[in-house]
């Protein structure tokens, strides 16, 4: 069979892999936005090539040099509730290279010390084996699932940690969710961890912060800001915002304006140009989605304190050490500052695929490379950042 591999990726955001037999995919250009194992999984005696990493580096260049693709390894079985995919697409996102180097490794009560691993939370294929216990999904099935940052590197979890950048991987079915017929793999394979995390961060679904509260409730009355609309989260949640009839201002750099104003941001702000705080002081949003980092020491909280309006929430998917679990205080004169880290759920995912598939959601991918160029495609994923 013709098998196709790919990593997707959206500009300063994530970028697609695939194997040279799968169809050449057009994307639309650069603002298109020591482990050790607990467990040892049951293996089939079918082989599989994967990338593995066999221990963090000092550097994110030298984390991406030092991966080596490893054949032939055995693909694994499913365990209960679990399915096995082939793998046709796998998105790679800028946190991809980051554990890399174990910039997570004292946070959120994972410990990533388990080597060696196969990189990669997002991908899309085909069922080809299911788990005792399994009730949604069949052998052929098209999905696209998200291992989850927590779910699989938490040290009892019985797949992972990550796994998406082989030919084949195991994720729960609780974690994945059916593609329609009518929808190809590459317009969600970059879905998942961008999708889930913007997603949450505005309407909580089932998600919540990294100290467990309410997240987002934004509505057609809601004023939210975006920094970073150009990112693979910030693409996605100028879209979802606008869906509900939100007041959307997104950050871009100069060349994104013209696109982040045709996703649907109602005001755009060049943050080469001017200093968003001081352009949009008293405007009172009800939420700042925060996909740059922005705030991250006191007197910058403070800063953005001055836009948001009291009761108002700074949400932020990489700002961990600033306002997540370990800090002191996260509340600034009535205003909320919160960390989140999306969870796996399929029904928050089988929401953002029905979206794609009425057209009202677009997934932009910045690149698709051949599956032997992941080291190429994680240096892309945090090109600029």
């Amino acid at each position: 069979h013709a098998l196709r591999e790919s990593v997707v990726g959206s500009s300063r955001g994530k970028v697609l892999i695939y194997q040279s037999c799968a169809p050449r995919i057009e994307h639309p250009g650069s603002c298109r936005a020591k482990w050790k194992f607990v467990h040892t999984p049951q293996v089939s005696d079918k082989a599989m090539k994967a990338w593995q990493c066999s221990g963090f580096e000092s550097s994110a260049s030298l984390a991406a040099q030092e991966l080596s693709c490893w054949q032939p390894l055995p693909v694994p079985v499913p365990g209960p509730a679990q399915v096995l995919v082939r793998v046709h697409f796998a998105a790679v996102d800028p946190i991809d290279l980051k554990l890399l180097i174990g910039e997570y490794s004292d946070m959120f009560h994972i410990p990533i010390h388990r080597f060696p691993f196969i990189p990669g939370f997002d991908a899309a294929g085909e069922v080809v084996a299911c788990g005792a216990g399994c009730s949604k999904l069949k052998v052929g099935d098209k999905v696209v699932l998200f291992l989850g940052v927590l779910e699989s590197c938490y040290e009892e979890a019985t797949f992972g940690p990550a796994g998406a950048c082989a030919e084949y991987c195991v994720c729960p079915e609780r974690q994945m969710c059916k593609v329609p017929a009518d929808v190809a793999l590459s317009r969600v394979a970059g879905l998942p961890l961008s999708g889930l995390t913007a997603y949450q961060a505005l309407f909580t679904g089932k998600g919540s912060s990294t100290k467990g509260d309410l997240l987002g409730q934004i509505t057609g009355d809601s004023k939210v800001l975006v920094l970073g609309g150009n990112r693979g989260a910030g693409h996605l949640a100028v879209q979802m915002a606008r869906l509900v009839g939100a007041f959307v201002t997104a950050t871009v750099p100069p060349s994104c304006i013209d696109w982040i104003f045709s996703l649907g941001a109602n005001r755009v702000v060049n943050f080469r140009e001017k200093d968003w705080v001081e352009n949009l002081d008293g405007e009172d949003f009800d939420l700042i989605f925060d996909c740059v980092g922005w705030a991250s020491s006191p007197a910058e909280m403070d800063r953005a304190a001055k836009v948001l309006k009291r009761g108002g929430q700074y949400i932020s998917n990489s700002n961990f050490k600033a306002f997540g679990e370990l800090a002191p205080s996260s509340e600034r004169g009535g205003r909320f500052f919160k960390a989140i880290v999306p969870k796996a759920d399929a029904d928050d995912l089988d929401l953002l695929v029905a979206w794609v598939e009425a057209g009202r959601l677009d997934v932009v991918t910045d690149q698709v490379c051949p599956f032997m160029e992941l080291r190429h495609a994680l240096r892309e994923s945090v090109a600029g950042q």
